[in-house]
Order: structure tokens, then C-alpha cells, then sequence
């Protein structure tokens, strides 16, 4: 579950359309990444022309990911807190974000 935050304020970023990845360096904020491993957490923001979750659009979409076993996204809503996501694909595959990460190990 999503437990202390690692940074100290919210990072702020901008996808580009298309349906490309985004590389987001995080050298600059020194984190030490949790042997356990870490959350990512992730909110579309809309814009001054067009706000709330609908702004976001087609090209904009957390795809899904079926390659594990287990269930490893959670979703916030107020009101209510953290929930596991525990869809599946039919086949005992489990939906997942998309979403990776390079860790550099430093001694």
C-alpha cells in the first residue's frame, strides 16, 4: 500500500501526445529507492481551458499492462482512501499500470 511520500513536493510534468513514454530523470531529488520497492503515484491534471479528469483526452491513457501474476496498482478516491486494483484478464493475469523504472546503484 502507498505508504511516506519520497518527495517533498509534487513533481509536475506534461506527456506529450501520442502514446509515447515519459522519461521523467530524478537525479536532482536524490532519492534513495527502498530496497522493498517504491509507489508511483500519478493524477491527470486538466488545464485553465478545459479542467477535471476529461481534459485529459485519448492520447493521455495509463495503459495497461497483463504480464504479472499479482496486483500491483492502487487507486485513490476521497472519501474513501487507497484501493487495491484486482482486475483481471481472464487467464489469472492481473491488470497493472504501465510504468517503469531505472534504478542506478550507487555505493
Amino acid at each position: 500500500m502507498p505508504g511516506t511520500d519520497l518527495l517533498s513536493q509534487p513533481l509536475i510534468v506534461a506527456a506529450p501526445a501520442g502514446g509515447k513514454w515519459v522519461d521523467i530523470d530524478l537525479t536532482p531529488y536524490r532519492i534513495a529507492a527502498p530496497r522493498a520497492g517504491f509507489f508511483v503515484a500519478m493524477e491527470w491534471l486538466g488545464s485553465a481551458e478545459s479542467p477535471g479528469p476529461e481534459a485529459v483526452g485519448e492520447d493521455h491513457v495509463l495503459r495497461p499492462t497483463f504480464e504479472f501474476k499479482e496486483s500491483l496498482t492502487w487507486s485513490y478516491t476521497l472519501g474513501i482512501g487507497w484501493n487495491l486494483l484486482t482486475l483481471t484478464n481472464g487467464e489469472g493475469r492481473r491488470y497493472n499500470a504501465m510504468v517503469k523504472a531505472e534504478v542506478d546503484l550507487i555505493k
